[in-house]
């Protein structure tokens, strides 16, 4: 037996709005007309209004354009930065030539004793 209140699921919560202000959820179909509009479309565009009036909105293009920029080291680099690049970058081939020709040395010597 309970004492208290009615449990919690008795009484449905309704969902708030993100803000006091919130632009209408437009649902359901248009009949009747040539070139009904698309619902989810339209909230989105309302959506996106309230943002920017708030100045909350933020382009997600230009988002992901500085999100690729960042990761992969985009922006100004210093000359000091960009010659230990391309220092870095050279001594990458150099020990991959090193390797490929120690390979093809053993690969060579090993061939030879088989025979």
């Amino acid at each position: 037996m309970c004492i208290g209140g009615s449990p919690a699921y008795a009484t449905p919560q309704r969902e708030t709005a993100a803000f006091q202000d919130a632009p209408p959820v437009v649902t359901g179909k248009q009949t009747g007309v040539e070139n009904p509009k698309d619902t989810k479309k339209v909230t989105e565009e309302l959506k996106i209004k309230r943002q920017k009036k708030e100045g909350t909105y933020v382009d997600p293009n230009l988002q992901r354009t500085e999100e690729l920029l960042t990761r992969r080291g985009g922006g100004n680099k210093t000359a000091q930065q960009k010659a230990n690049l391309a220092r870095n970058k050279q001594k990458a081939k150099n020990l991959a030539k090193a390797r490929i020709s120690r390979k093809s040395r053993m690969s060579g010597s090993r061939s030879s004793k088989t025979r």
